[in-house]
C-alpha cells in the first residue's frame, strides 16, 4: 500500500491483494488463479499466457475497482485501461482499446451492465477467438493479444448468457461486517498518517457506512477529517465524528435523509406501491429501486408483497423513536 498524500482518503494505492481487508472468498479465489497462472508460465516457459476473463459482481461500494487494480498489479501488467460499460458502447473507443492492448495490459470495464448487445457480442468474439472483425469495404479480421479483461457489475444478469459463460473467474462480493470496516478505516487512517482519539472514532465511522468501504472512507472518514481540519486540529475526536454526522444527517444505522424519507412514507401509509413512493418522494421509480431499496431490503428493513412495500418490525422502533441525526 503506497501513501501518496495526506489530505484525501483516496490518495492511497492498494497494490496487492494481501492489502485487501474482507471479501476473503474473492481474494482467495483470485490468489488461487494468480498462483496457477504464474506456475503455468514457468512450466510452459511462455509469458504469453491468458489470465481470466474475470467478473467482479456485487453491490456498489464493496471494493470491486480496488480488487481489479490489485489483481492487475499482481499480474505485473504495465498498463491498466479503466473504462465503463457506457463508454465502450462507442465502437471506435472499444476497437481502439482492444487493438492497442498487449499481453501486459489489463482492461477494466466497470459498470459492465451498461454495455449494449452489440458491444457484448464484439467482446465475446474478442475473448473467445482473440480477434476483431472489421467490416469496412472488404471484411477482415485483426488478431488480438492475450490481454487481461476484468468486468465489474452490480447487475450480473444484465450481461448476456453467452458472455457470462465465457467468464473463467467469477467473484461475488458481499457486504462487510462492522469489524471488517473498522479495520479498513484503521488501515486507511494509518496509511495517511492521520491521528484519532480512540477506537470509538473508528467504530462510529464504520457503523454508519451501510456495510460498504466506499461510504466508510469517501464520505464518513473524509468528512470527519475535514471537520477536524476546520477546527485547525490534527486529531480526529469523537466530537468531530458526531459533528460530521450531524452535517451529513446520517443516523446510527447509517441511514441518510432519503432513506428515512422513504421509510417515513411507508410508516405513514402502512403499505405503498412503487408509484406512490415515487410520487411522494419526487424521485424516478428506477432511482428508488436501484439506489434506495437494495440496502433496506438486504437489511430486512422493508419487505415486498406483490407490488407493494412495507416496513418491518426490525426498523419500526427506529422510526417511531426518531433515532435520527438532524441539523
Amino acid at each position: 500500500m503506497k501513501n501518496i498524500a495526506r489530505t484525501d482518503v483516496n490518495n492511497v494505492n492498494i497494490t496487492s491483494l494481501s492489502d485487501v481487508i474482507g471479501q476473503s472468498q474473492v481474494i482467495g479465489l483470485l490468489d488461487l488463479h494468480l498462483r496457477a497462472h504464474f506456475n503455468i508460465r514457468m512450466t510452459t516457459g511462455s509469458s504469453d499466457v491468458a489470465f481470466g476473463p474475470v467478473l467482479l459482481d456485487g453491490p456498489s461500494g464493496t471494493g470491486k475497482t480496488m480488487v481489479a487494480k490489485a489483481t492487475s498489479a499482481g499480474l505485473g501488467n504495465l498498463t491498466l485501461i479503466e473504462t465503463n460499460g457506457e463508454a465502450v458502447n462507442k465502437k471506435s473507443e472499444l476497437f481502439s482499446i482492444l487493438i492497442n492492448a498487449d499481453m501486459n495490459t489489463t482492461i477494466f470495464i466497470d459498470e459492465a451492465q451498461g454495455m449494449n448487445s452489440k458491444t457484448q457480442n464484439i467482446l465475446l468474439t474478442a475473448i473467445s477467438e482473440k480477434m476483431l472483425s472489421v467490416r469496412s469495404g472488404n471484411s477482415h479480421t485483426i488478431p488480438l493479444a492475450n490481454f487481461t479483461i476484468i468486468f465489474a457489475t452490480t447487475h450480473e444478469y444484465q450481461l448476456q448468457d453467452a458472455l457470462r459463460n465465457r467468464i473463467r473467474i467469477h467473484c461475488r462480493f458481499e457486504y462487510y461486517s462492522n469489524e471488517e470496516l473498522i479495520e479498513i478505516v484503521r488501515q486507511r487512517i494509518t496509511a495517511l498518517g492521520w491521528k484519532y482519539e480512540s477506537g470509538d472514532v473508528l467504530n462510529i465511522i464504520a457503523q454508519r457506512a451501510k456495510k460498504t468501504p466506499r461510504l466508510a472512507l469517501n464520505r464518513n472518514l473524509q468528512t470527519c477529517w475535514h471537520v477536524t481540519q476546520s477546527h485547525d486540529r490534527e486529531l480526529i475526536t469523537v466530537d468531530d465524528v458526531k459533528e460530521a454526522f450531524s452535517y451529513l444527517q446520517i443516523d446510527e444505522l447509517g441511514l441518510d435523509h432519503l432513506d428515512r424519507s422513504y421509510l417515513n412514507v411507508l410508516f405513514e401509509e402502512g403499505k405503498a406501491s412503487l408509484g406512490v413512493l415515487s410520487s411522494k418522494l419526487s424521485l424516478p421509480s428506477l432511482t428508488i429501486q436501484r439506489v434506495v431499496e437494495p440496502y433496506l431490503l438486504k437489511e430486512g428493513f422493508i419487505a415486498k408483497e406483490k407490488s407493494v412495500r412495507k416496513i418491518t418490525e426490525k426498523i419500526r422502533n427506529h422510526i417511531e423513536n426518531h433515532s435520527v441525526v438532524s441539523k
